[in-house]
């Protein structure tokens, strides 16, 4: 007794100390080898699996439940969102697998529980196959129990299909999801001869919390599928087949297996308690493979696509998905993670996205199943910072027309606000919480497709509302009845919170959406480039003058090694937000990502020192939730990751410890290491876009970076010792950037001595300048750049 209760100390303390904000040494560079293990696995993690701009995903837990739920996010602040698919609302269907050893039923549960509660502890084991172009996602089954194991090992794999594996076009098309289930490994020295899974059928019953104590609640009394289901029967060659019916005659599901059986059994008579009772020989290869309708299915054609089968589905879902853009980039590096990062994170945020089905118009949604409704300000980092740096352009461009089709159409959310032409926002059919944030966010997007696709036709179509929305900004600065600083935005929502302040969030990307917009004005020539320029600057002057001059009404604070700093705020008027999440994850490092501050200006410097070492890292709680003071572990948000904008401080500063730090962080702590699902917060909400959208962009500016000075381009300035080997070429072609699209090979010859370079720039608007940095950490003597050879010096000046 007592040795278990010193187990149980030392296991807690091991755990505090692997939670804890501790630095990374400053001799060890970070790679994803050093970073896997610096947050506890991720709990509670679900990922999609669906078709782009498909308006349905499934959605599959970290156990292997499968998630169909076709209407799940029903109401908003401002009232029912997304009503053209409440006809679809209660179609849904839950699966929930569970192993049995005897064939027994699994045991009824009579109250809520969370399923990490459950001896897996929340840990999935779960991968994509690598293998197929089409997103399949794996789930391990160890038919293990409470006395042992059977020996068997099954293996769940899924992806999404709709018939003919053709491309969205109208959101009406059937979505269906194929299920393999076979058995992967059997022991040799003692196995049990057949392996049984129970399948609950079930109605949506698992709950969702951004706070990781609550998320993926089951909820036992609201299981029970809605409608009576009977099973028939049928044979297709060697297959033997049933279907699950419903009392109009859809079809809810249809099993196909050539050995084995697949029986329907209810709990109690009537109680529509249903289980599927699958058992297979444990012999290698023996699967049955279920056909899951997103909405129950016209029997006929649900036969049709039943009939097709499994392989061939996935052959077509092959070739759907090989499919890319002649734009699309290749970013390939000697670590296996990042390179099965990018693709993934490629893949979710193109299935978080949908077409409607009343009005055919595609959009981005932030997440799926918690969130897939629109915040346009985290949805839309997955163009401006992820797709369209790959190539992704005419996507980006097509789910950014909504809003140019609705701008004008919302009332920005601030008192002194009213409908103006210009303004960008969440149209109200997809509306959940509008910020003011969402009008610069979308600005930007637009302007950074424009400028990064260099294509005439989305330059067109997006010119105008580009315009209106300089426009809107102009005259929104020009309003003086408000309680605010005049000659900066009025005040305005800018978070879920809900209340309107003069917020550096609202400021920071309304002025990162004017920036871009007159970059690409100037770039096409526009006569109205020099007017929104001139305006663009006395934005920035009135507001850094507010600001500072905020700032100086702030307390101090003193760090350990008496080094006194200033508090800096998060608006310009008002009451200050300190202590809330939003502190971080809102406040003023995103300051330097829009151009209004530099990293090195003092203010920044005490901004990402508070969030570093301040007082609140002392009451942090690793094992909390995220509603706490906020603090950095390992340079991200102990809050939502995705926010992380000190990253983007060290990245101009030059800090390459702090910067490889956060990239990786984000890598290994805010992306499931698993599936890629991207987090809101860690162990809370899921399949968010967001976060691996900032990670990439991080990863794009530290090797090719046409951000860091106007006009000029800088290569390999902050790029990971891991990218630079001996054994492996890293390639990135086809990178999309404001001159033009970019090839950069490097890796490195003569026993590590020599950086061997190629590199290539397709130019539609040349920069004045091309920086290659060769980070003293190489440690190499010559630089070889298209056979040129160079001294190793710090900055080689290459010609354009």
């Amino acid at each position: 007794m007592i040795l278990n209760f010193l187990r149980l100390a030392l296991s807690s303390a091991a755990l505090i100390a692997l939670l804890a904000a501790s630095p990374v040494a400053a001799t060890d560079e970070p790679s994803f080898e050093s970073a896997k293990n610096w947050f506890p696995p991720l709990r509670n993690v679900w990922t999609p699996v669906g078709l782009k701009n498909h308006p349905f995903r499934f959605t599959l837990l970290y156990n292997g439940t499968v998630v169909a739920e076709p209407h799940p996010f029903r109401g908003s602040m401002h009232g029912p969102t997304k009503q053209y698919l409440d006809p679809f609302a209660g179609q849904g269907v839950q699966l929930t697998l569970t192993p049995s050893f005897d064939g027994a039923l699994p045991a009824a549960i009579g109250h809520s529980y969370q399923l990490s509660s459950r001896p897996d502890g929340g840990v999935g084991m779960q991968s994509w196959n690598d293998a197929h172009a089409a997103p399949v996602l794996a789930t391990r089954w160890p038919m293990n129990h409470r006395s042992g194991s059977t020996g068997v090992v099954l293996r769940e794999e899924v992806f999404a299909h709709t018939p003919g594996g053709k491309p969205i076009k109208t959101g009406k098309e059937p979505l269906y999801l194929w299920m393999r289930l076979s058995v992967e490994h059997v022991d040799p020295l003692l196995a049990a001869p057949n392996a049984i899974m129970m399948i609950h059928i079930g109605q949506p019953h698992v709950g969702r919390s951004m706070w990781h104590e609550e998320n993926l609640t089951v909820y036992p009394d609201q299981a029970n599928y809605p409608r009576v289901l009977t099973r028939d029967t049928y044979q297709n060659g060697p297959l033997s087949c049933c279907r699950l019916v419903e009392p109009d005659g859809r079809v809810r599901l249809v099993g196909m297996l050539a050995a084995g059986s697949a029986m329907l059994e209810e709990r109690t008579a009537g109680s529509r308690d249903y289980f599927l009772k699958v058992d297979l020989p444990a012999v290698k290869g023996t699967h049955i493979d279920l056909l899951i309708p997103m909405i129950p299915g016209d029997a006929d054609a649900v036969r049709q696509e039943a009939d097709l089968g499994y392989d061939a589905a996935l052959a077509e879902s092959d070739a759907y998905w090989a499919e890319r853009p002649a734009t699309a980039a290749v970013f390939d590096t000697p670590e296996p993670q990042v390179n099965r990062a990018v693709r993934r994170m490629v893949e979710i945020a193109q299935v978080v996205s949908e077409t409607n089905p009343e009005t055919g118009e595609k959009a981005l949604l932030t997440g799926n199943w918690n969130y897939d409704t629109l915040w346009p300000t985290p949805a839309c980092m997955a163009t401006h910072m992820l797709l369209d740096h790959l190539g992704y352009h005419q996507f980006v461009a097509e789910n950014l027309a909504i809003f140019r089709n609705h701008q004008g159409t919302t009332k920005p959310p601030g008192a002194a606000y009213t409908l103006h032409p210009g303004y960008l926002g969440a149209p109200k059919q997809l509306s959940s919480i509008d910020w003011l944030t969402d009008h610069g966010a979308v600005l930007h997007a637009m302007s950074q497709n424009a400028l990064l696709s260099g294509d005439e036709k989305i330059l067109h179509d997006s010119l105008e509302a580009i315009v209106k929305g300089c426009e809107f900004l102009r005259d929104a600065r020009t309003k003086i009845k408000h309680d605010g600083v005049p000659g900066v935005l009025p005040p305005a929502v800018s978070t879920d919170t809900g209340v309107p302040t003069q917020a550096v969030w609202n400021i920071a990307w309304n002025y990162k959406g004017l920036d871009s917009a007159v970059r690409l004005l100037r770039r096409v020539g526009h006569p109205l480039a020099d007017e929104y320029e001139a305006e663009a600057r006395e934005f920035k002057d009135v507001f850094v003058k507010a600001f500072r001059e905020r700032t100086a009404t702030m307390p101090t604070w003193t760090n350990d090694a008496g080094v006194e700093r200033r508090l800096v705020p998060t608006g310009l008027s008002g009451e200050e937000i300190l202590g809330h999440p939003f502190f971080l994850d809102a406040g003023p490092m995103v300051l330097v990502y829009a151009g209004l501050f530099t990293a090195d200006d003092p203010l920044m410097k005490d901004s990402v020192a508070y969030y570093r070492e301040g007082p609140d890292v002392k009451l942090y709680d690793p094992r909390g939730n995220m509603h706490q003071r906020p603090i950095l572990t390992h340079e991200i948000s102990t809050c939502e990751p995705c926010y992380s904008f000190n990253i983007l401080c060290s990245w101009q500063l030059g800090d390459r410890q702090h910067f490889l730090e956060g990239v990786y962080a984000l890598l290994s702590g805010a992306l499931s290491q698993q599936t890629f699902s991207g987090c809101e917060h860690r162990h809370g909400i899921w399949s968010l876009p967001a976060p691996g959208a900032l990670m990439f962009y991080a990863m794009k500016l530290s090797v090719i970076d046409d951000v860091l000075h106007p006009d000029e381009l800088h290569l390999l300035r902050l790029v990971p010792k891991a990218w630079v080997v001996s054994d492996y070429r890293t390639r990135l072609e086809n990178i999309a950037t404001q001159f033009g699209p970019v090839d950069l090979a490097f890796q490195l010859r003569d026993d590590g001595k020599t950086l061997d370079v190629s590199f290539h720039g397709d130019w539609r608007h040349a920069p004045q300048r091309i920086v290659l940095h060769v980070p003293p950490e190489l440690a190499v003597s010559k630089v070889v750049v298209n056979g040129q050879e160079h001294a190793a010096v710090e900055a080689i000046e290459l010609t354009p």
